[in-house]
């Protein structure tokens, strides 16, 4: 069990994921507030979280994702914060261009329905800031998102570019465990 403890915690000094405070007793802590608090990465960080969304403020790769999609880009990765940033940048504009072209991400449910087909380990399509953590690795063409890039797949094929469409054709050719 995690204690709710009366600790006075300061915006700005204690609430930084690189530093979690700790309780005296040396335990880990949860405590309970009203209102949102904002959490930086550091201290000198651009990057922030608020009210379920984390936000990029620099100037030339500014970007806004919900927090859950950006912890599980920042866990799955092996990247720093400014590799992670420049790869959420881009995914953003790419996800911006396809909706621009009409293009509508299918439903959580959906997916997971085309992922049970065939027990799908990996899911080809769309981009990073919109891929559902729950298939083990997820990938656009050559471009891996997180995992390995094994097993039976689901592709998104409105949501891959040229290059992805090629190698979604050469697996269509050689294996049997895809969905499209």
């Amino acid at each position: 069990m995690v204690p709710d403890v009366d600790i006075a915690a300061h915006v700005g000094k204690d609430f930084f994921l690189e530093k979690i405070p700790i309780h005296e007793s040396g335990q880990g802590y949860v405590r309970v507030v009203e209102h949102s608090v904002m959490w930086k990465e550091t201290a000198a960080s651009k990057i922030f979280t608020y009210q379920g969304l984390t936000t990029c403020t620099e100037v030339d790769k500014s970007w806004t994702i919900m927090s859950s999609v950006y912890n599980h880009l920042r866990q799955g990765r092996e990247k720093s914060n400014s590799g992670l940033g420049t790869l959420i940048r881009a995914e953003v504009e790419h996800q911006e261009r396809l909706e621009a072209r009409g293009y509508r991400s299918p439903t959580w449910r959906l997916l997971r329905a085309l992922q049970s087909l065939l027990s799908a380990v990996q899911l080809q399509g769309e981009s990073a800031v919109t891929a559902p953590p729950f298939f083990p690795s997820a990938g656009r063409g050559t471009t891996r998102f997180w995992g390995n890039e094994q097993g039976p797949t689901v592709f998104l094929w409105e949501g891959l570019g040229e290059e992805g469409r090629e190698e979604c054709e050469r697996v269509i050719r050689t294996h049997r465990d895809w969905v499209v």
